[in-house]
């Protein structure tokens, strides 16, 4: 989301392009003009964009070359104005107004670029993009256009139901309940989906439980709405060595996940029972913790918490299992490389490199990059640093080729510590690639295997039709 840091006009969005022949182009519109207001209504981002450019008739106001001015758009029915921009928000994004226990950026190292401490607690980013919203920071404008564009799904960071114990996780002097904001968005018809950042001794045992059980009475099976809490994702607290001044948190040991993993089988079970639904979910850092193996597919149901890391080795896996039908004996071409991960996925990528040395022609080896920068418990493959990496390259037998995960970069090519993949190609000598996380993106960037067709990527956060929009 790099470019949401790109500052633009205050309330406005920037005409990328406009499609030939489209209303927009007929009305004049043209890419660099800011667009301002639609029908009287201002545009600070895309999804104000989509909501009230669903009409026919469109009175809309730009700015061209520091002069305002206004186009009349006339779109035909089941067509749009025909307009990209060049940014999804024409205003900034919002921060958080909490200080979490457990806040990730309090615990980051100092001096580090800026826009690694940005702290976003934005509504729309969340049904954009999935992140994990408080709610906590809402103007009573936003919360009315939240329940009037119909922004569903929303992914809410809930961590405890109790607005006492609440508040003192958030950092809040006064309590902070959850229940009825996400009761109002359920009678709006808006779904949430929760998020529960575990802290031993904290908002575990009984407070954990009186936090799943007040959530499940949202369920829609419970409250015979149409709409409310579909999902729960647990995830451990991580620490890092940089918790200075900051409240004193113990991380999750091996016996204390297996526990975990026990009794969320326990209450989803109950759930599934209940509610149709294993409504809770453990993220994959708890089975790595607990040396368990991951569950099946048909654990995660739909894979609501995807965007959370629940489920994500499953999918590995099970892309694994279907890549073994596509290898071959021999390579096309010999293939000589090295795989970078982290500690917690190091057992499944050395797997995955065995399978691949079975290939004729294939030579592969693991780098497995301990976090010394961030220290603590971060052993996560999105949080490699490059100068972590050029440590362990120095004292490994690293193969022609690099293969980075994509997670641990911005764009393709920035690391958290702002070394650039060119860097560690000058700093190496030699080749690096970027592949994403699936065995098979891995196997067509070897050449061991054709490259499928791929669809093109959903719109997964299109808005719900206005109902008083035609049609």
């Amino acid at each position: 989301m790099s470019e949401l840091l790109v500052k633009n006009p205050p309330g406005a969005l920037i005409v990328k392009a406009v499609e030939p022949g489209s209303a927009a182009a007929r009305a004049g519109i043209a890419p660099g003009d800011l667009l301002r207001e639609i029908n009287g209504k201002p545009i600070l981002d895309i999804l104000d964009y989509q909501f009230h450019s669903a009409e026919s008739r469109l009175k809309v106001v730009l700015e061209r070359e520091g002069r305002r001015y206004v186009a009349a758009v006339r779109v035909p029915e089941g067509e749009t104005p025909g307009l990209t921009f060049l940014h999804d928000l024409g205003d900034k994004i919002h921060t958080c107004n909490n200080r979490c226990v457990f806040c990730f950026i309090h615990q980051m190292p100092k001096r580090m670029r800026k826009t690694l401490y940005l702290m976003d607690d934005d509504f729309r980013l969340s049904f954009m993009h999935g992140n994990y919203v408080t709610l906590t920071n809402l103007t009573p404008q936003e919360w009315e256009r939240i329940k009037e564009q119909k922004l569903s799904p929303l992914y809410v960071s809930v961590h405890a139901t109790d607005p006492e114990l609440r508040a003192r996780l958030l950092g809040r002097p006064e309590p902070a309940p959850i229940l009825p904001q996400l009761r109002e968005l359920a009678d709006s018809r808006i779904d949430t989906h929760a998020q529960i950042v575990l802290c031993p001794g904290l908002n575990d045992g009984e407070s954990l439980r009186q936090t799943l059980e007040e959530l499940s009475g949202l369920h829609p099976s419970r409250s015979g709405k149409r709409c409310g809490v579909r999902s729960v994702a647990i995830v451990p607290v991580g620490v890092t060595q940089f918790r200075e001044r900051l409240p004193k948190l113990t991380t999750a040991s091996r016996d204390y996940a297996v526990e975990m993993i026990a009794e969320i089988d326990r209450s989803a079970r109950r759930f599934r029972r209940e509610l149709g639904t294993r409504f809770a979910w453990l993220s994959d850092e708890w089975y790595f913790l607990a040396e368990k193996p991951f569950p099946a597919s048909a654990h995660y149901e739909e894979f609501p918490q995807l965007e959370d890391g629940i489920g994500t080795v499953r999918l590995f896996l099970d892309d694994a299992a279907r890549l073994e039908r596509r290898l071959p004996d021999r390579a096309p071409t010999p293939v000589s490389a090295t795989l970078v991960t982290a500690e917690l996925p190091a057992q499944i990528v050395g797997a995955l490199a065995e399978r691949l040395n079975r290939i004729e022609g294939v030579e592969t080896n693991v780098c497995v990059v301990k976090n010394r920068f961030f220290g603590g418990s971060i052993n996560i493959a999105g949080l490699i640093t490059a100068a972590d990496l050029l440590e362990h390259l120095a004292q490994f037998p690293a193969r022609e080729t690099l293969y980075l995960p994509s997670i641990c970069l911005r764009d393709d090519r920035l690391f958290l510590d702002d070394y650039t993949v060119e860097d560690i190609r000058r700093e190496t000598g030699r080749e690096v690639r970027v592949v994403n996380a699936k065995p098979s993106d891995l196997a067509e960037a070897m050449g061991l295997i054709a490259p499928r067709r791929r669809r093109a990527a959903e719109n997964r956060w299109m808005m719900e039709e206005r109902p008083d929009a035609p049609g």
